[in-house]
């Protein structure tokens, strides 16, 4: 996913921009610091992105694109704290590439956007990111040069930031999910994982959806907390069985639990696909009532309500058909009527409070990422969250639903904001989100194929 210019802006009801789209402080002056943090160390990659034939466990063979010729790419490991600097080479993809951090708060110049942060990795070039590793959790990265086609086809992996002074699990698994071809599979393993956790041992599970539809997990055999979602703790989280986890296209959850005296057996979309301890039952998940996080752990002090009085409010209504895209008629999946290149760009000044109030009309699912801020949930069909402050930086907004998320502008830059859908972000649903008195690259070019 890459940009072009935006025709105007939307300053949701605050004051107008002091400088226009394409004046004042380069984007690419934005970069990540040179040092790690007190007590921290350099942790140095090199990710060659390559095409390549990779087998899955079943013998299946993928025509891929990979970082590093497998799937998914290498898992990227840090301590907070640490400095994390990563090369990327393009080895021979051609249609160019680059590393978004997903769901991470790095500074704008290493989100990895092309046209916007950072001009296309073409093939037989590079280029380094560097972030300081501040934020503690499950994430992901992914290329977002032609994302619809490149994330589906392979160029995504894993990034884990541990706490500096936490007891790690006894047992501790990365489980990103992603489809090949309509087969799934959980990293390379398109059958049935199989791991073994003593009875009393503590097991982390960190479930990553990579995928740009939902997918619907189970965990049977034993009690849970999910403790953590998109990266971040979850407040005083309750233990509870027999609940099925929808988990949007991007998102994460990390489930905790100590092994039981049995087997234990994680279902996605009603089939197992990792079994804990041995076993060979196929628990019936299919009918399990969804855990909802939005009423989901304890309550806890939050820095903005529906009641705050917010600088800016954005209203975005989602839908598709036929719209207006640079400048002629298209069929489009659009943002308020329009699709992109042709939405108008959000403006915010740093230090404001931003709602954003996100509309579906449509019949589809549309799965919300807004890059380089987490956001938290107020409301959704105008109901608050009652559970545990919920920070999100993936919301599911289904069809007819209405959800408010807001934030405070505290990472300047210019920032996409679109359906982490990828085919519906390709066909014009996604914006971007400047601050005021910062410039993205001259022209806003890299628009490609999306």
């Amino acid at each position: 996913l890459a940009f072009v210019r935006a025709p105007s802006a939307d300053t949701g009801g605050g004051a107008a921009a002091a400088q226009p789209a394409g004046h004042g402080t380069p984007v690419t002056d934005l970069r990540g610091p040179t040092t790690p943090a007190a007590g921290g160390t350099v942790r140095p990659y090199t990710v060659s992105a390559r095409t390549a034939t990779v087998a899955l466990t079943s013998g299946r063979e993928v025509d891929a694109w990979t970082y590093d010729g497998r799937l998914p790419g290498p898992p990227l490991t840090a301590v907070q704290g640490d400095l994390v600097e990563v090369t990327l080479r393009n080895e021979d993809i051609d249609d160019g590439v680059t590393i978004h951090w997903h769901g991470y708060d790095v500074p704008c110049g290493e989100d990895g956007a092309p046209g916007t942060t950072q001009d296309v990795v073409a093939r037989g070039a590079e280029f380094g990111y560097r972030f300081r590793a501040d934020q503690a959790g499950t994430f992901w990265y992914h290329t977002h040069q032609v994302s619809h086609v490149g994330v589906r086809r392979g160029l995504y992996g894993t990034l884990v930031v541990t706490p500096r002074d936490a007891e790690p699990a006894d047992v501790d698994l990365v489980l990103p999910v992603h489809t090949y071809g309509g087969v799934l599979a959980i990293g390379d393993d398109d059958g049935v994982l199989a791991e073994e956790a003593a009875p009393g041992s503590s097991v982390r599970l960190r479930l990553l959806n990579t995928d740009s539809e939902p997918h619907r997990f189970g965990l049977a055999g034993t009690a849970f907390r999910l403790v953590a979602v998109d990266g971040r703790d979850v407040h005083e989280p309750g233990e509870v069985s027999e609940r099925a986890l929808r988990l949007p296209a991007g998102g994460r959850y990390d489930l905790a639990f100590t092994m039981p005296d049995g087997p234990a057996a994680l279902t996605v979309d009603g089939e197992v696909r990792l079994r804990l301890g041995g076993g060979d039952d196929d628990p019936a998940t299919g009918e399990w009532p969804e855990l909802d996080p939005l009423h989901y752990g304890a309550p806890a002090e939050v820095p903005f309500t529906l009641d705050t009085r917010y600088d800016r409010h954005f209203t975005m209504v989602l839908d598709r058909g036929v719209a207006m895209v640079d400048g002629r008629p298209a069929f489009a999946q659009t943002v308020n009527g329009r699709g992109h290149p042709s939405i108008p760009e959000q403006v915010v000044a740093e230090g404001d409070l931003v709602r954003f109030t996100v509309v579906n009309r449509s019949l589809e699912t549309h799965p919300w990422h807004l890059h380089g801020h987490g956001v938290l949930v107020l409301a959704r069909d105008g109901r608050s969250a009652t559970g545990s402050p919920l920070w999100v930086d993936t919301f599911d907004v289904r069809p007819g639903e209405v959800w408010d998320v807001a934030f405070e502008a505290g990472n300047p830059g210019v920032w996409m904001n679109h359906c982490h859908n990828l085919p519906h972000a390709e066909k014009g649903m996604m914006l971007q989100l400047r601050y005021d008195g910062v410039a993205g690259l001259a022209g806003g070019h890299g628009h490609g194929s999306h």
